[in-house]
């Protein structure tokens, strides 16, 4: 199974969507006030979501991180698929490693960051240029990905990846189609303070050939917007938190 760095967040009610079909079976009158006057609450209650264009322009690029290779992605979702776990309670983690949506979202937006590697200076002795070499082979990798909600949509979805960590600790079983993936366990790991609240997380996870996988996973949340990080680590290691990449992107987001 594989993985992909996004928390996709929890279904919330999308108000404007139902006062938008409402306003379908009564075109004017009073039908059509009450839609707007609906409309209106819902923004004033949280916001309507970005779209995705708007969302690009929060994301992080190559000028705010300079010691980063970053680039923009495409999100890459099949409506299709179906992704679970043996425990219910557990599926918002499922849902963040695997990259498939939990509800409606109003846009996201997804990119990369990789620390530059280091060169080796022209007259290195042989043991400095490997040692280069090792340094950039074991440079740390962040996905990104910025969702946006209707409402209380981003609260909802951070709430319940927040009960998840707390309720998985001891792991669980994620099947995506056919295929199953073995989290031993799931470990909270202390974030500084970010955006309106944040959180950080560790799942070990095992390859089935005596190696094991970290993923670390950092949420963000600022108003409607919920920001996902992932790094990825297949050395044994825990991967180091991806702070840099977390404070610029949270100065982006306001």
């Amino acid at each position: 199974m594989g993985t992909t760095p996004v928390l996709r967040g929890v279904l919330a009610a999308c108000a404007v969507s139902v006062c938008l079909l409402a306003a379908g079976c009564d075109s004017g009158g009073e039908g059509a006030e009450g839609a707007k006057g609906a409309a209106a609450d819902a923004v004033a209650a949280g916001g309507a979501g970005k779209p995705a264009a708007e969302l690009g322009r929060l994301l992080i690029t190559q000028a705010d991180l300079p010691d980063y290779k970053v680039e923009a992605d495409s999100p890459k979702d099949d409506p299709g698929r179906k992704v679970s776990s043996d425990k219910q309670a557990c599926e918002p983690l499922v849902r963040a490693q695997s990259g498939v949506p939990i509800g409606k979202v109003t846009g996201t937006a997804v990119a990369s960051a990789l620390g530059k590697a280091k060169q080796a200076a022209p007259d290195a002795s042989e043991d400095e240029k490997l040692d280069a070499l090792r340094e950039a082979a074991g440079r740390t990798g962040t996905s990104v990905f910025l969702d946006s909600y209707p409402g209380k949509g981003a609260e909802e979805a951070f709430a319940a990846v927040k009960k998840a960590v707390a309720a998985c600790a001891d792991g669980y079983t994620a099947f995506d189609g056919t295929k199953a993936m073995t989290v031993e366990k799931v470990l909270s790991v202390a974030q500084d303070p970010a955006g309106d609240e944040a959180l950080a997380y560790q799942a070990v996870v095992d390859l089935k050939s005596g190696q094991k996988a970290n993923l670390q996973f950092v949420f963000v949340r600022k108003g409607e917007v919920l920001a996902a990080f992932e790094v990825l680590s297949v050395l044994g290691d825990a991967p180091q938190p991806p702070k840099a990449v977390v404070e610029a992107q949270s100065r982006k987001l306001g």
